[in-house]
Parts: C-alpha cells; sequence; structure tokens
C-alpha cells in the first residue's frame, strides 16, 4: 500500500512529505522529552551562528572594560595610599609644631584628630603599609588636645 502511494508522489512530494513527518516527530519529542528538546537545541545553534560577531565584539568589550575596571582598582588604591601618606604629614607637621610650644585652635586639633582616624583605619585595613612612623607623634597630638580639653587652652 506505502509502494502505490509512493508511486503516486513525485520526487518533490516525496521530500516535502518527509520534511513534514520529521517536523512533527520533533516537535513531539519536544513536547514530551524532559531531557531532549531538539528544537531549543536547534534555535541556539542557529542564534550562536547569527549572532557570532557580535558575540566576539562583546567579549573584546567586557575583556576592555574588566582591564578599565582594574585600572580603575589600582588608581583607587594609590589614591587611597595618597591620602593616609598626605594624613600622615598633617599629623606629623603638627605633632613638630606642638614641640615647638605652637598652640592650636579647637577646629585645628579636630582636623587632624579626623586625620589619625583616617591614618589609624588605613593602616589597619593595609597592614603592608608603613604604619610605625607616625606611633609617636599621633600619641603626643592626643595627649596634647587631650590636655586642652581638660585645661580649655586652645588658641
Amino acid at each position: 500500500m506505502l509502494k502505490d502511494i509512493f508511486s503516486l508522489l513525485g520526487a518533490q512530494d516525496i521530500v516535502w512529505l518527509t520534511g513534514v513527518i520529521v517536523a512533527a516527530v520533533t516537535t513531539a519529542i519536544q513536547g514530551l522529552s524532559k531531557k531532549y528538546k531538539p528544537w531549543s537545541w536547534l534555535a541556539r545553534k542557529f542564534g550562536s551562528a547569527m549572532n557570532k560577531d557580535m558575540l566576539d565584539k562583546l567579549d573584546t568589550l567586557s575583556t576592555k572594560v574588566n582591564q578599565l575596571e582594574k585600572q580603575d582598582d589600582e588608581r583607587d588604591a594609590a589614591m587611597a595610599e595618597e591620602h593616609a601618606r598626605a594624613a600622615r604629614r598633617r599629623i606629623l607637621r603638627c605633632s613638630d609644631e606642638i614641640r615647638r610650644k605652637e598652640r592650636h585652635s579647637e577646629e585645628y586639633f579636630n582636623n587632624v584628630l579626623g586625620d589619625i582616624s583616617h591614618y589609624k583605619k588605613y593602616c589597619d585595613e593595609h597592614p603592608e603599609f608603613e604604619n610605625e612612623k607616625a606611633v609617636l607623634a599621633i600619641r603626643l597630638v592626643e595627649r596634647t588636645y587631650e590636655k586642652c580639653v581638660s585645661d580649655n587652652d586652645f588658641l
């Protein structure tokens, strides 16, 4: 019987019918199977092929963004270290001024105490940073501030 049907069909009709049968079987597998998804697989492959140039450019762009983020992080780290060094310089300068018996306002002390807090925090977070350079100066500034508060002896 199938032989009779195929004898009535031309080659073009047989190809078309085969395509319809393959599509129907593929659709049935897609819908019934949890593991095999032929249409999804085909769509992914087709999409990847169509978007290959764009995906390559996206990978290149992603690499460049990562490089820029790394440079930004390095710049932020360098700026934070420079800020800590500047705070240490101000602390040392204040300590030197105290040793020379210069008097200071409460606002000046508040700024230097802010520098001390920032400097100590930076040193705690960055143990590789040279932090033993201002220990005595910090102690002198803090003791002098406490004395000025207790004696009400600000400039």
